[in-house]
């Protein structure tokens, strides 16, 4: 079994990699593609965690959806790359209007990550 952070952030990657801006991703599905058969029962409530997040959209009925803004897109990567590991190289084409905006190169990682809670 997986830890709860482990969890989130392979929630949050799938959303990353998977969203469209006019078709947010419905819990189930996003559950489904994220996470092993073993982890889906305590992915329910960790997906709904993801909502706490600024970066995050939710249409009720629809589903889930990263902002479609530069600045949230920042918080989105620097979550990705300071809580779960991932690297500047698989994040930034990822997320298209952060990448737009300079990407990494263009934000002050301390500045993003104090705008952001606690994971």
């Amino acid at each position: 079994m997986s830890d709860p952070s482990e969890l989130k952030c392979r929630l949050l990657w799938k959303l990353c990699r998977k969203h469209g801006w006019a078709s947010p991703i419905p819990q189930n599905v996003l559950i489904n593609w994220a996470l092993q058969d073993s982890d889906q029962g305590r992915g329910q409530k960790i997906v709904e965690d993801l909502l706490d997040e600024p970066y995050i959209g939710f249409q009720r009925g629809a589903g889930y959806s990263i902002r479609n803004d530069p600045d949230s897109q920042a918080q989105a990567a620097y979550r990705l790359k300071s809580e779960c590991g991932y690297l500047e190289i698989q994040i930034e084409p990822t997320l298209s209007r952060f990448e737009q905006a300079g990407g990494f190169a263009a934000y002050d990682e301390g500045n993003v990550l104090d705008s952001l809670g606690d994971w």
